[in-house]
């Protein structure tokens, strides 16, 4: 009798440890989430928030890994300076003419797609710029790589806009700021990743590393995290897509979502009146500072700033 009491009593120890583990796996997940609903915010926002960021992070990661790799470029390739000037130039060739139908992309694919396809993008860049056997080579994955930037930042901002809009508003600008405070972001790892090569490693070809490598990781990052969000819940209404809107919403832990149809299509309607209205208040009120942008983005590239 007693081996089998004790046999009894130990199966109880075990399942009272285990009904603890998960007790405390609840607890723990619990808390996580109060911590973000003190600030307004559910944890599945700031993980949405945080993989949308990384377009920023790339961008930023673009613009400042050419200064740590174009030492290694020049003595690699054999490069003139003309053709130097051309590696960083065509970047912004790239995004120039792929930025301006970034919106369409999003309206077409939905924010969240649109996001995985330049991550696509992205990743078929750093294998180009990973194997590139010369100049000519180099430069297209460069090309490549800025429209992938003009497009998934377009994306990021818009797949973020409507996500924070689908809830509390008060949190839409310091989320969608994620995306900006990414570029600097991206800046610091290009240039911290540039000197830890420079210093340990020290290879003639390292800026195959920092162009192919780094920009793949980066974006597959993002590709692997994201595909797990839900799409922006304006565009899925927008499309028709009232179910899956209603359950992106409660995702981010927004339960506003009775008469989702009916106020979608009350702000379709006031949009389609007044976005001509808009625009000409728009460019009427704040002419003085669209002329100060564009004059420091021409006067920036005559510079010498790279």
């Amino acid at each position: 009798m007693s081996p089998s009491i004790t046999d009894e009593s130990d199966e109880n120890d075990q399942h009272d440890d285990s009904s603890e583990a998960i007790i405390n796996s609840e607890h723990q997940r619990h808390n996580t989430d109060e911590d973000f609903s003190s600030y307004g915010l559910s944890r599945s926002l700031v993980i949405a928030t945080i993989y949308a960021s990384i377009s920023g992070l790339l961008f930023g990661y673009q613009l400042g890994v050419t200064t740590g790799a174009l030492h290694s470029l020049q003595s690699s390739l054999d490069l003139s300076n003309s053709q130097t000037e051309s590696v960083t130039s065509i970047f912004f060739l790239g995004l120039m003419i792929a930025s301006p139908f970034g919106g369409e992309a999003c309206d077409r694919f939905g924010r969240r797609k649109c996001i995985l396809y330049t991550d696509g993008v992205f990743i078929f860049a750093s294998l180009i710029l990973l194997f590139a056997p010369g100049i000519n080579i180099l430069l297209i994955g460069r090309f490549v790589s800025g429209c992938a930037s003009g497009l998934g930042l377009v994306g990021a901002v818009s797949y973020l806009t409507e996500l924070a809009g689908s809830g509390d508003h008060s949190h839409r600008g310091a989320l969608v700021s994620t995306v900006e405070a990414s570029v600097s972001l991206g800046f610091l790892i290009a240039y911290l990743t540039s000197y830890l090569l420079l210093k340990f490693v020290n290879m003639e070809e390292s800026w195959r590393l920092l162009f192919g490598l780094g920009t793949g990781l980066l974006s597959g990052l993002q590709w692997w995290g994201l595909r797990k969000m839900p799409e922006s819940p304006e565009w899925l209404a927008q499309h028709g897509f009232y179910e899956k809107a209603e359950e992106a919403m409660r995702w981010i832990g927004d339960t506003s979502t009775h008469e989702l149809k009916t106020q979608r299509d009350d702000e379709n309607e006031q949009r389609g009146i007044g976005l001509l209205v808009s625009l000409k208040l728009s460019v009427s009120q704040y002419w003085r500072q669209i002329l100060i942008i564009a004059f420091l983005a021409v006067a920036e590239q005559f510079s010498g700033h790279m």
